[in-house]
């Protein structure tokens, strides 16, 4: 009894194996009159060392190979679906191959010299996407934009992705609907359209930097001689304000005043170009109090 179970589960196992391969696409096997091997399709079933037992499938039908993928030493060419480079360790059982290659000298059984195999059930590879972002999804750490090639891509930004913008680096959570990503690249997976990313870099405008004027409160001074620095409310956006030694301070009527004189509430205007380190910094070369 105990033996006739132990025969069904192997069975059932064996069954289960088989019923694995024979769900794959009917296999293509062309083989010339001086032994040039081509196959599409072929289901890898056991692995050992660097060598490959495979199958040719059709319906209920098969044929055993043996392929060799390092044949006299020389190691085939390996790649993933799309053409990615992959290696031997990469090739699982189950997996669905194409090899080219010739039939082995000798043999009476088919035998496969490896020239080139290309795992079709290998879906993850290098990549890298651009384009711009349509939605973000701040709380998966996501965001979806539209390759040129691969068409919409959600871009996961790992927690050790790096995100830069010009010279400042990010988080994903300052990425913004409208964006336009010049690369993000890391592993996408052809079955989700998923890209976890490990660099993504945006388009920075250089209009930013240009210089201009600025006005708004002002929030509070370091100091009443140059060099110095005050902080400044416009609109929405408090501005750390740097000022260097042969910067201008003046009143409304541009007569040159002392920095003494500036208060906290003061409205000023100042004229200077934003950092590209942080849009939030301001070198300024003219500031004016225009409340005296």
């Amino acid at each position: 009894m105990k033996r006739a179970c132990v025969r069904a589960g192997v069975a059932a196992i064996i069954l289960g194996f088989f019923s694995t391969a024979f769900a794959a696409p009917s296999s293509e096997l062309k083989i010339s009159s001086d032994g040039t091997f081509m196959a599409q399709n072929i289901v890898v079933m056991q692995k050992a060392d660097t060598n490959l037992f495979a199958r040719g499938v059709w319906g209920n039908a098969f044929v055993r190979l043996t392929i060799l993928t390092s044949p006299e030493g020389v190691p085939a060419k390996i790649t993933k679906k799309n053409g990615g480079i992959a290696s031997v360790a990469d090739i699982r059982e189950g997996d669905i191959l194409s090899v080219e290659g010739s039939l082995a000298q000798g043999a009476d059984y088919l035998l496969v010299n490896a020239k080139s195999i290309q795992d079709l059930s290998l879906l993850v590879e290098e990549k890298r996407v651009s384009g711009s972002v349509h939605s973000v999804n701040y709380g998966a750490r996501s965001f979806a934009l539209t390759d040129k090639v691969l068409g919409v891509v959600t871009v996961y930004a790992t927690s050790s992705a790096k995100v830069t913008k010009g010279a400042r680096t990010l988080t994903v959570g300052e990425i913004v609907q409208g964006d336009r990503v010049l690369s993000a690249s890391g592993t996408y997976d052809y079955t989700t359209h998923v890209l976890n990313a490990s660099a993504v870099e945006l388009h920075q405008d250089q209009s930013v930097f240009a210089a201009k004027n600025f006005q708004g409160t002002l929030k509070s001074l370091s100091g009443t001689t140059l060099p110095a620095s005050l902080t400044v409310a416009v609109g929405d956006t408090t501005y750390t304000v740097y000022l260097s030694a042969k910067a201008s301070v003046m009143s409304k009527n541009r007569t040159p005043v002392s920095l003494s004189r500036f208060v906290a509430g003061d409205t000023v205007r100042f004229y200077g170009s934003v950092r590209k380190t942080d849009l939030k910094e301001v070198d300024a070369i003219i500031l004016r109090d225009l409340n005296f």
